[in-house]
């Protein structure tokens, strides 16, 4: 089978896999307080299964190279499946918070196998000319799965009912299991991240060994709490709030509906910029290079954000602003990581760089909420436009030691 159409089926299930997660926040905050469970409980429940994930992202890049694409991603499917019929279980059978806490925690766990199996079974099926295409395939899927589920949980909830719009997620889930089960190749020749001599050294001591290439391995771990961190997380979690103090509306839209619109359109710029990125990865001698532009791009967006006080348009060049640069940091890194590491360190290298975002998305909607409300929020974003170029420096200093290397 072609690594072009592996890649493109691995994007198509990393895309059904994540509707599952944007499907809920549209339907689970108001279901929750209508079934009575207390307010704390609902946020916990919202955030368990990024919870579940950091705990199981390191333990999925080890188990995709024991198992193959196929039964990775079909057996991450059916847990996702699983966890989202937990959600319809709450409406039927009593104890509706812990049928939900154990869903989300469910789902999460789905989600921690499919996007680290996926991203590790694209960086094995490429190389150096042709990752930046290939990573940024499933990436953009990934991306896109969040608003996409937003927009048909909200949809299928208000025209029919929450308990159509769990079902409808969890049939899609399902469908996306047994097209992986039918359609992906298992441990072969074309997906190659399993070797012998893994089970004498371990996976993890490979990474973590001295070598030229671990500084590239850090980075792109570190990049990506950044950018789960800001963007990810501090954005997404005050960017209503910002809306609703500054008294934006889009289309006539309140507060919710605005944001909704603005991180539609964020996402939208990014999806959209990202398959020109990966295009620049492959053309360009040092991955790093393509890094320090965006970081300036994203912190210049984030000041925009800051500085606009009065007018919803200046907002959305802020918002554009950002949604055309984040995955100029994630994507170039990731391409990076993929030629720092041998096919069969492919998957723990992507465990923890998961690992790593999903701290940073923990941290940035509690963090983001709390300085928000201390400090206001015009000087959180130029707090975290300086953090971002505080970042500048260090990328220079990557791509100097990224030339060395090549030159050497």
């Amino acid at each position: 089978m072609k690594p072009a159409l592996i890649t493109r089926r691995i994007a198509i299930l990393a895309f059904i896999g994540g509707l599952g997660g944007g499907l809920v926040f549209p339907i689970l905050p108001a279901l929750g307080l209508e079934l009575g469970i207390p307010g704390f409980m609902v946020g916990l429940i919202l955030s368990a299964n990024r919870i579940s994930r950091l705990i199981f992202n390191v333990p999925a890049g080890h188990i995709i190279g024991a198992l193959g694409p196929r039964l990775t991603l079909g057996v991450a499917l059916c847990i996702e499946t699983i966890g989202v019929l937990s959600y319809s279980a709450a409406l039927h059978f009593g104890h509706a918070a812990w049928w939900l806490l154990a869903g989300r925690a469910l789902f999460g766990i789905g989600t921690a196998f499919l996007f680290v199996g996926a991203q590790a079974v694209v960086l094995s099926l490429s190389d150096k000319e042709d990752r930046g295409r290939k990573i940024s395939t499933v990436r953009v899927a990934m991306s896109a799965a969040m608003p996409a589920g937003l927009v048909i949980g909200g949809v299928l909830a208000d025209v029919f009912s929450d308990d159509v719009a769990f079902l409808t997620g969890a049939g899609i889930t399902f469908a996306g299991a047994l097209f992986a089960i039918t359609f992906l190749p298992g441990q072969s020749g074309n997906v190659n991240i399993r070797s012998p001599g893994l089970r004498k050294h371990g996976k993890l001591s490979l990474l973590l060994r001295p070598s030229p290439t671990r500084p590239f391995l850090i980075a792109a771990w570190g990049f990506n709490m950044l950018i789960f961190l800001t963007v990810q997380g501090v954005l997404l979690a005050t960017l209503v709030l910002l809306i609703q103090e500054r008294q934006f509306h889009l289309f006539a839209l309140q507060a919710p509906g605005t944001s909704g619109m603005v991180m539609a359109i964020l996402i939208a710029c990014s999806a959209i910029v990202a398959f020109y990125i990966g295009r620049a990865i492959d053309a360009a001698d040092y991955r790093a290079s393509l890094v320090i532009p965006a970081l300036a791009v994203l912190a210049l967006g984030f000041c925009t954000l800051a500085l606009a006080q009065s007018s919803i348009w200046v907002m959305l060049l802020g918002a554009i602003l950002i949604g055309i640069s984040f995955n100029g940091v994630t994507l170039p890194m990731m391409a990076l990581l993929g030629d720092a590491t041998k096919p069969e360190q492919h998957g723990p290298a992507v465990g923890i760089y998961q690992f790593f975002g999903d701290i940073g998305g923990t941290i940035g909607p509690i963090a983001g909420i709390e300085a928000g409300t201390h400090i206001g929020l015009s000087a959180l974003y130029l707090a975290i436009a300086v953090l971002i170029s505080l970042a500048i420096p260090l990328t220079l200093w990557l791509r100097s030691y990224e030339k060395r290397l090549h030159q050497a």
